[in-house]
């Protein structure tokens, strides 16, 4: 029994052009003996390719999976491989589920909006690991030469761009804010950091404010931080390491203004 590349491209859901690439890399080995020239495939074949689809879903690429099927291995390395596979796809789905944990917070963070625009709140601490730089051109300037940077922004969105707040600031002096990024610690094993290059903002217990740029290029944050102030007097709250801001979300309202949502976090005593 032969099958037609048309028949075996729809079955598995690949191009023609994909099946011709397996053939190329010595995977598949279709018959074109017959007078008309065109691929026939045999059952060995589609077994074949079961098992290559199989394997893909697993992580592995055309080339191990080669090294499987034509040079061989022996069952302890096809042992190793798999365990590294397996590996692989347990990190992918934490880090998925931890998206969707941030997702949840964010899209109900988002749908309370207009209650909890500019009122500082008292929440559940949050810890997470920062890095700052003056300004945004200083950041990226240094993205070269730090492997951290790349991890970081690699790693997006367990990772975010953020704004710092020094403590001076926040116990009413004056400083100057900085650019960075901030990472959770919840996030930190599924972050392939050197996290003793970041300092910690952290606390048992923290004030959170949502507020709105439009649009943040032109926005101070010196009224987000004085009504953080008022409130942390108002509460006899003290600030015990800077605050950071976390971005949520970004559009285009309908009378086409940019709105960008984000968040002061102060940890406090």
């Amino acid at each position: 029994m032969k099958i037609s590349i048309s028949a075996l491209s729809i079955a598995y859901g690949l191009t023609p052009e994909a099946l011709r690439y397996y053939e190329e890399k010595g995977l598949l080995t279709p018959d074109r003996a017959a007078s008309s020239g065109f691929r026939k495939f045999s059952i060995q074949d589609v077994q074949v390719l079961g098992i290559i689809k199989s394997l893909q879903r697993q992580g592995f690429s055309l080339d191990e999976i080669r090294r499987v099927l034509k040079t061989g291995v022996s069952l302890g390395e096809l042992i190793d491989m798999m365990d590294e596979k397996r590996i692989q796809l347990c990190e992918q789905i934490s880090q998925a589920s931890a998206i969707r944990n941030r997702l949840t917070r964010c899209t109900d963070l988002l749908r309370d909006h207009e209650h909890l625009l500019m009122k500082p709140r008292l929440c559940q601490g949050c810890a997470a690991y920062l890095v700052d730089f003056d300004s945004v051109a200083a950041l990226w300037a240094s993205v070269p030469k730090s492997p951290l940077l790349k991890d970081l922004i690699e790693a997006l969105p367990l990772s975010s761009y953020c704004t710092t707040v020094p403590l001076a600031r926040l116990n009413g002096g004056d400083a100057p804010t900085r650019t960075g990024i901030c990472a959770p610690t919840e996030f930190a094993a599924l972050i392939h950091a050197d996290f003793s290059q970041m300092r910690m903002s952290a606390g048992p217990r923290t004030v959170r404010m949502l507020f709105d740029l439009r649009p943040p290029q032109r926005t101070s944050l010196s009224p987000v931080i004085a009504r953080m102030q008022a409130f942390l007097k108002e509460n006899n709250l003290t600030p015990v390491c800077e605050g950071y801001t976390r971005q949520y979300s970004w559009h285009v309202d309908e009378n086409g203004q940019q709105q960008q949502f984000s968040e002061l976090i102060v940890p406090v005593l």
